[in-house]
């Protein structure tokens, strides 16, 4: 089990230590891979996420899922703020840290890895919910810090949300399943050539995300500390939530598969956003340099977490 295991995360693992030589000896500038991320969220990921949602029914009752995946990651926001006064943490950003998961440059790879393309529409449903909560409330708040304002444009938000590849990806996904034309396009030789194209784009996801996340994986010494305790004390919360989400819903209430529980706990392990430093004020570095801590400490930790759960055959009830 153990070899079988370790030898779908080695490649993975591999590409990460590529990624941080890359960077290391200058081989590839911060620019360079800056536009190779547009590459992989506008895209690779997409085209990813429409092959599996093109090929996969959607039920009603998946949607039961992203609205608890939005509620709980707004939940975790009370949650953050409650260990803030806990540990008289004075940042802006502290309680931030407590919600939303990085699963486009990280989740959807290590969850591809290991459960393959055909399921990834099942960890993509979990997504949504949380995806929806970071556009619309983790993204309005960083912006409120940012700008000195105490609301925001939900109108703005909302073209945001619905412009964003990922989400037209999965939504041409789902009206290419209910409307048969993926059968159209795969029986049609020419059309057929247009899903081969996909496809190739579609397997350049997990290489590039892993040769990014190892580029931009460093820490420094200030806030370690601090840092530490984000890291350990989220991961509790959220590794108890994962077993109550997945006994009582996804598998008492809707009785669905145990890669649907894989998908959850694989979520719940992710770090998270990787976007919250980029809404940072330029004056709080000392809080930039907290976040990037708090970001390259939960990563390693979810690499291995999601190691061991593997090799210990997963976490299914």
């Amino acid at each position: 089990m153990f070899l079988t295991v370790f030898s779908k995360f080695l490649p993975v693992f591999l590409l990460f230590l590529l990624g941080n030589l890359f960077r290391i000896k200058s081989y590839v500038s911060e620019n360079a891979v800056s536009e190779l991320k547009k590459l992989v969220v506008n895209v690779f990921l997409p085209s990813l996420l429409f092959l599996s949602f093109s090929r996969t029914g959607i039920e009603p009752k998946h949607l039961i899922i992203v609205v608890i995946m939005f509620l709980v990651c707004t939940i975790l926001l009370f949650i953050g703020r409650f260990f803030q006064k806990l540990l008289k943490v004075d940042s802006k950003y502290f309680y931030l840290l407590f919600t939303g998961f990085e699963a486009g440059m990280l989740g959807y790879s290590l969850f591809t890895v290991f459960y393959g393309t055909e399921n990834v529409f099942k960890f993509a449903i979990i997504d949504l919910g949380q995806v929806t909560f970071v556009f619309f409330v983790l993204v309005g708040i960083l912006l409120s810090i940012k700008e000195g304002r105490r609301s925001w444009n939900f109108k703005s938000m909302l073209y945001s949300f619905l412009k964003t590849p990922v989400i037209i990806a999965i939504f041409l996904g789902i009206i290419f399943q209910k409307t048969k034309l993926i059968d159209i396009f795969m029986k049609n030789i020419l059309l057929s050539s247009i899903l081969e194209t996909i496809e190739m784009l579609s397997v350049m996801t997990v290489p590039f995300i892993s040769l990014i996340i190892g580029y931009e994986l460093k820490f420094q010494k200030e806030n370690l500390s601090l840092s530490f305790k984000v890291v350990i004390l989220r991961n509790v919360v959220l590794i108890v939530l994962g077993f109550l989400i997945n006994y009582i819903v996804i598998n008492k209430m809707l009785g669905l598969d145990n890669i649907f529980q894989r998908a959850l706990i694989t979520m719940f392990l992710l770090p998270p956003p990787f976007i919250i430093p980029l809404y940072i004020r330029d004056e709080d570095r000392e809080d930039k340099v907290f976040i990037s801590n708090t970001l390259a400490l939960s990563t390693l930790f979810t690499m291995l977490i999601f190691l061991l759960m593997n090799i210990l055959g997963g976490v299914t009830l």
